[in-house]
């Protein structure tokens, strides 16, 4: 698991430590508090560290290595310089990521733009992980990874990497996959099965297949989670990244949605979340309050005036004070008390 990771100076963060739950990990804030910069950062630096691990890399050298992890955060955050990720009123930012208690340190320049220096350099295993962006990538796939292959592209990695897994062919027919019953919750609740044929997906229900264009946007997306368990590109005792569960899901799959993410985690997987959803945050909420899953929530608080981040953390969400999820549900509340309580004209509303 991802025991924690340390932020000094990157992007809006200042100094701050995560310290994870081995189970799911929430991130709630306003749009612009960094959640997404969290899921992003752990992910690109696994992916880096994988390309040694791997052998797909033909040196190990520091050089080397500091250029590829500079290349991944280049791709993942998309920024003109990678100098630009670090904090403007500072000169270099400091990374420390720790997994299975082995610590990556390393560092980057305001000026820097094609390499990090690794201060401490972990001996990790190859570690599989998964990051789920928020646009489904469903009815994109056919012809998108020879695109990314050939052009320049606006995409950032998450999503080439999300195509590029979709595209690793099913498992052995006879093979028992140890998600099926995270593949049944959705199957059951959603009612279709999900087919590839000559690159291109299909919805299959109990009267019709329907290509993944004139299918939904929401099941779509949900379709290429549960392939991805089906081809065993997420499997059991990994590290699930997911940006926004809730885009684009009508408010009726959002249950459906708990309930497969709770089952991911009884099967080992770590699962990283940033989402703006009420009742998904108050569904594990209530699990972790009655220890039916282990859960950690971060609610991330920009300051107005420095656009620093603040970070209150707890195992559920009555532990943290400023929840800028229910903030809204009671300013709603209160407006609409506002409206019975007033005889209130048009020119005043």
């Amino acid at each position: 698991m991802i025991d924690y990771i340390g932020l000094q100076n990157f992007t809006n963060f200042n100094q701050y430590q995560f310290f994870f739950s081995k189970g799911i990990n929430i991130f709630i804030g306003k749009n612009g508090t960094g959640k997404t910069h969290i899921l992003k950062n752990i992910a690109a630096t696994i992916d880096a560290s994988n390309v040694f691990n791997s052998g797909q890399s033909v040196s190990s050298s520091a050089t080397m290595k500091g250029t590829t992890y500079a290349s991944k955060l280049m791709n993942y955050f998309k920024p003109d310089n990678l100098g630009n990720l670090v904090q403007k009123t500072w000169s270099g930012a400091t990374i420390h990521l720790s997994y299975n208690n082995e610590e990556l340190e390393y560092s980057l320049s305001s000026t820097s733009k094609s390499s990090i220096t690794i201060k401490k350099d972990a001996k990790w295993e190859k570690i599989q992980s998964l990051y789920i962006p928020p646009r489904e990538m469903f009815s994109l796939f056919e012809g998108f990874i020879g695109l990314t292959e050939k052009r320049e592209i606006s995409f950032d990695e998450t999503y080439i990497a999300f195509a590029k897994a979709l595209n690793v062919p099913l498992l052995k027919a006879d093979y028992k996959n140890p998600l099926q019953s995270a593949i049944d919750i959705l199957e059951n609740e959603l009612h279709f099965k999900v087919i590839q044929q000559n690159g291109r997906f299909y919805i299959k229900t109990a009267n019709e297949t329907l290509e993944a264009h004139l299918v939904a946007e929401g099941f779509r997306k949900l379709a290429s989670i549960m392939y991805l368990i089906l081809n065993g590109e997420l499997k059991e005792n990994s590290i699930l990244f997911w940006d926004e569960p809730e885009a684009n899901l009508n408010p009726a799959l959002i249950n459906v949605v708990a309930k497969f993410i709770l089952e991911l985690e009884r099967h080992g997987i770590q699962i990283f979340i940033a989402t703006h959803d009420y009742l998904l945050t108050h569904i594990l909420s209530l699990n972790s309050e009655y220890k039916k899953t282990e859960a950690k929530f971060f609610c991330l608080l920009k300051n107005s005036e420095s656009e620093q981040i603040s970070v209150e953390e707890g195992d559920t969400l009555t532990s943290i004070e400023n929840n800028p999820i229910l903030d809204e549900y009671a300013a709603y509340y209160d407006l609409e008390q506002t409206f019975i309580n007033s005889d209130l004209t048009d020119e005043t509303i």
